[in-house]
């Protein structure tokens, strides 16, 4: 599992029949900045991944990826490879909140 940034979304019309009515998201890995004041850099990545929680533009995300993706709810026979599985409230590094 990974903390991501929610970027963008995709929209594909043309596309395997079993991903109907799954929303696909643009999806930034992020690392922690640990020194003075821990906060969340970009890594420069996008992911694209699936989403059925709701998550939006600009909201930090919890992804699982691999084989542990097709584990979460109603995915079982869905080709991905990166899925949308928490939308995090907050993350706390060495006491503090970090955005």
């Amino acid at each position: 599992m990974f903390l991501a940034r929610v970027k963008g979304h995709v929209v594909a019309t043309a596309k395997d029949e079993s991903m109907n009515g799954h929303k696909l998201l643009i999806v930034e890995p992020l690392k922690i900045a640990y020194g003075e004041t821990d906060r969340f850099e970009p890594t420069g990545r996008a992911i694209v991944s699936m989403d059925h929680l709701g998550a939006g533009e600009g909201q930090l995300v919890l992804i699982a990826q691999g084989s542990s993706a097709r584990m979460a709810e109603g995915l079982s026979k869905v080709p991905t490879d990166a899925v949308v599985i928490g939308i995090v409230d907050e993350a706390v590094v060495n006491g503090q909140k970090i955005t």
